[in-house]
């Protein structure tokens, strides 16, 4: 345990030691341009879970549990995607049936 403590610290030190300064326009810049890719693969993927629903109604339950959703949370996604236009133009590519 002791040794698995002091390389996490070494580890942590190393890794703060190379970052080197930045003024923090780049770390905002990546992190939208990382949420943006996350919108458009969630619509994407809510796309193909909608798709299989369509295409097999009756296994919807299972379907949602198999992609990690719920009804609510599905249903959620679905009101956040139409709200947004990026997410609702991934997911209108991405629709099949």
């Amino acid at each position: 345990m002791r040794s698995l403590c002091l390389g996490a610290a070494l580890l942590l030190a190393t890794g703060g030691c190379a970052r080197g300064e930045s003024d923090g326009r780049d770390t905002a810049r990546d992190t939208t341009a990382v949420a943006d890719a996350s919108s458009t693969e969630r619509a994407r993927t809510a796309a193909a879970v909608a798709d299989a629903i369509a295409a097999n109604p009756s296994a919807a339950d299972s379907i949602l549990t198999a992609a990690g959703y719920t009804r609510e949370s599905f249903q959620r996604l679905m009101y956040e995607i139409a709200a947004d236009s990026a997410m609702s133009a991934a997911y209108a590519s991405a629709k099949t049936r």
